[in-house]
Formats: C-alpha cells, structure tokens, sequence
C-alpha cells in the first residue's frame, strides 16, 4: 500500500468530519514529501556532525602520540646528555680534577661560540683558584712563615703577625725580649715565646717567656758559649708543654773580639782580629793592640781559625734548672709537634706535626725519591715530595707540581693546617711564599 492508498483509506475514515475539496490528497502528498525531505536534512546534518568529531578526535590522538614521541625524543637525548656530563665530571674526579656544576639552578640557554669559550676560563680559573697564594702581612716585605699549633704565624723583621681568618693581625709581645720563636700550640690565651734578653750583644741571655692570662713567667735558658763566642739565631721553633720545653735552632757562632776583650775586663768600644793581634779601641786607653797569646789558652782559638760555624741543635728541658742539648744534623730548623703530649722532632724516618708522626717509607709515593712532608687531613693524605729533580705535591686535588704555584724554582715546602684549610710554605731563591692547597 502506497501513500496516496493510506491518504484515501485515512479520509474514508474520517471522511464525516472532514470537508472533501478538489485537490487535497496532492496537499497531503506535498506536505508529506516535505517532512521526508526535512528529516533526512536533519539525519544528513547528524552524520556530518559525528563525522567531523571522529575526525577531530582522531587528529588530537595523533598530534598527542608525535608530541609523546618528541617529548620521549627529547627526553632521551637529555639522559644520553646527562649520562656523558656525569662520565666528564667522573672522569675529572679521578683525574684529580675538579668537577665544574652541571646542574644551575637557574635557567639557561645555550651560549654563542664566544661566551662557550669564556665559560671554559672560568671553569679553568676555578680549578686553578683552588690554589691560592696569601699575601703577606707586609706587602712586598721578606716574611718567614712558620706553622705553630693550628694556625700559621709571619715574621716580618722583628714584628710577628697570626694569620687571623682571612687577614694578619699582629702579635702582642713582650717589650722586653727579642723574640725568636713563638707557640701558639695552646692558644693566645697561653702565648708561649723565646727570644733574647738584654741590649748588650755580649751580655744577652736566651729565654722562654710563657703568658697565662695576663701574667708572664720566664725561664732562663742555659748559656753553654764560651766567653768572646756570640750566637746568632737564623731560626727556632718553640713548643711548651706542662711537662717539658723544647727548642729547635739554627744558629751561627763566631767570635766577637770586643765580647772576648770584656771577658778579661778591657771596656773596648771596638775590636778586630788580625792574625794573632787584637786592634782594638779602649774606652779610656784609646787605640790598643793585644796579642792573642796573652790571653793564654783560648777555647775559640777553632772559631778565630776557621771563622763562623753554623749547627742546628735541639735544647730540652723537663726542669726548669736541667737542660739538655742534642746536636742535629741539615741545615734547616727541625720541625717539633706535640704527639701523644710528648715533643717530638722530625727525622730522616719521620715527619711529623701536632698530633700525627708518620713513618715516610709508608707514605711517600711511588717513584718518588723523597718525601718532604705529609699530612693527613679529613679528605685524604697531603704529600710534598721529591721526583725527577722537582718538588710535587699530592692531595685531593691530585698531583701537581709545585713549581707551578710561584713560577720560580722551589727548593723545599712545608704543609700546615690552618683552621679547616690545608696550606703549603714553598721556599725559592727569593724567600717564602704561602699558599692554600685543596687538600
């Protein structure tokens, strides 16, 4: 049955209540195509609908799956990136090296060919800036370093100055003593020095000056020259403990013929030896010649023969009335530190410093011929040492040698704590300079 049957059967059944007129089955038939026309308008528009969000779900699905890729694209080429920069600064690690940051904590973008290069001085001069020269107290001046306790001390002339954080801050000594030697073994607080009593250059004694609080007590060093010999006293280290007190000296003695002419009671003002005469000038009697001879046998006859004799000696005393002298051997002061409470001076065998005593056969490095000092710190052991002519050192930060440092040839080092840092005294033909080590 068709539309227009339905149409025909629709009006016979309700044909008494509706008027039949000419025409109105086409009516019918019109607005019935219409709606047909209009609904599948409607279905046509939901399928082009759903078409066009399929389409654009399947389009963010892709562009999301090429930014996944990218993005995993990226991520391993940052890892293989970070993987290689952490194999560099390994590398460098084990090298001696050390390593430059790699992670800033701020942003950064890659840098022109230039700023790269500046990059690179900067990252050398922070590995070089770990070796720091310090500068002396005085400027330019000739200064002795000495390492005394745990901090390092300058002497400048007659003037000594404590390394006091990052500057020098002169000593307080006293007036009264020319001082030689200084400890600071137990602090400011207990100030221990020794030095030389007296303004008279025949009549001086050599002293131990100890300071507790504001009070000072002095022990007077045994005298063991003959009359007419002088000392001179190129360098000292002093170390006082409750038990004993020790010094280390270098020292030169000669004859001085006025010393010697007021050992036998002539007041002369000067005096020089000439062969087997004295011309000398009496305070009273004017210009004198004396013989020799007629002072009868003399014990710095040695002296007057083969002039000044320079010896190292080491004085201990467990009483302040006894004092023992031991003669030592080389041309340096010996170093002394308080091992075990006990003063102990290094040897050929060992080297030492407060509180560590090593045996060198059991630290010097291979293919070294000699050690010249060690130390061990919290990051390892600091070596100086001798290789191939020159002088090494070898610490946390590798080996380097240590020529490099001054630009001069250095002929002998000391290593030193000072506070948390390690340093080094280098010695050249122009005089001492310190430096700060990275371990």
């Amino acid at each position: 049955m068709n539309l227009d049957d339905e149409v025909r059967k629709h009006l016979r059944d309700t044909g008494e209540q509706v008027a039949l007129t000419p025409g109105i089955v086409d009516a019918v038939r019109i607005r019935a195509a219409a709606r047909v026309r209009r609904r599948r308008l409607l279905l046509a528009g939901v399928v082009s609908l759903a078409v066009v969000v399929v389409i654009g779900g399947s389009a963010s699905m892709i562009l999301d799956r090429s930014k996944q890729n990218s993005d995993s694209t990226e991520f391993v080429a940052l890892n293989e990136s970070s993987q290689q920069t952490e194999a560099l600064v390994a590398d460098a690690t084990d090298t001696g090296e050390s390593p430059v940051s790699v992670s800033p904590t701020y942003e950064t973008v890659p840098a022109p060919a230039d700023d790269a290069d500046g990059q690179s001085e900067i990252a050398r001069a922070s590995v070089s800036s770990e070796w720091g020269e310090v500068v002396g107290p005085v400027p330019g001046a000739t200064t002795e370093y000495i390492y005394s306790g745990d901090t390092v001390v300058a002497r400048v002339g007659s003037d000594w100055f404590i390394r006091d954080e990052s500057s020098w801050r002169q000593l307080e000594l006293p007036d009264s003593m020319d001082v030689v030697a200084v400890d600071l073994g137990a602090g400011e607080d207990s100030l221990r020095v020794a030095g030389w009593l007296g303004d008279s250059r025949c009549s001086r004694a050599l002293a131990i000056k100890v300071k507790t609080g504001m009070v000072w007590q002095e022990f007077a060093l045994s005298d063991q020259l003959s009359p007419g010999l002088v000392s001179s006293i190129a360098g000292a280290r002093l170390r006082v403990t409750d038990h004993e007190r020790v010094l280390s000296r270098i020292e030169e003695v000669d004859v001085d013929p006025v010393c010697l002419l007021q050992s036998f009671g002539i007041d002369a003002v000067e005096a020089e030896i000439v062969d087997d005469l004295i011309y000398a000038t009496d305070r009273k009697s004017g210009r004198v010649v004396y013989s020799l001879n007629k002072f009868g046998p003399l014990e710095v006859q040695e002296f007057i023969d083969d002039g000044p004799v320079t010896r190292s000696l080491l004085l201990r005393s467990t009483d302040e009335d006894k004092w023992s002298t031991t003669l030592l051997s080389g041309s340096r002061v010996t170093e002394i530190a308080v091992v075990d409470g006990l003063v102990m001076a290094e040897d050929l065998d060992y080297t030492i410093h407060d509180g560590q005593r090593l045996k060198r056969s059991e630290v010097i490095p291979s293919a070294a011929q000699q050690l010249i000092d060690a130390l061990v710190t919290s990051s390892g052991t600091s070596m100086l040492y001798e290789r191939d002519g020159k002088i090494w050192h070898q610490g946390n930060t590798g080996e380097r040698e240590i020529s490099s440092l001054s630009d001069q040839t250095v002929l002998w080092g000391r290593l030193g704590r000072v506070a948390a840092e390690t340093t080094v005294v280098v010695e050249t033909p122009q005089g001492q300079a310190l430096f700060v080590v990275g371990g």
